[in-house]
């Protein structure tokens, strides 16, 4: 897979999805914690939605794996193999602590940006079928690779 592509699929595949399940993280936080602008609470939210993302990132272990072995960049690669969940301990330690860190700033620009009526609306909606069309766009340009379908190779 030639390196453009490698980029297209790993913005739509994994980037925008990965954004917006931090932003549904965050909106779902406001949208049931009453006074969650309080630290403590912020930062208990930012826990249990650190380890909601780990538990995510584990669905996405073969795709990331394959962009990884096809690209040879090593900067590239040695990002792409950050996120992965089977690595060494400390690396999954760092990972959650990246995703607590991303989580609290998730629950706090919604909270900045948002009004209680647009976080209890539709932008919960809204973020899921960027999701969505992300996803499929990135599967679209990748379907042949990622395929589990041993014909396929």
């Amino acid at each position: 897979m030639e390196k453009k592509r490698v980029y297209l699929v790993f913005v739509f595949l994994l980037l925008i999805p990965y954004l917006c399940s931090l932003a549904v993280i965050g909106i779902g936080y406001n949208a049931l914690v009453l006074h969650s602008s309080s630290i403590w609470r912020s930062t208990i939210g930012a826990l249990m939605g650190s380890f909601i993302m780990f538990a995510i990132k584990a669905t996405i272990q073969r795709p990331l794996d394959l962009m990884a072995n096809q690209i040879n960049e090593g900067l590239f690669e040695q990002f792409l193999r950050f996120f992965s969940v089977r690595r060494r301990p400390w690396l999954q330690l760092a990972n959650i602590v990246l995703d607590f860190i991303l989580c609290y700033m998730a629950t706090f620009l919604v909270r900045t940006f948002l009004n209680l009526d647009q976080i209890v609306g539709n932008s919960v909606g809204i973020t899921l079928i960027v999701m969505f069309v992300s996803t499929c766009i990135g599967a679209y340009l990748e379907y042949d690779n990622l395929s589990i379908d041993p014909r396929q190779h």
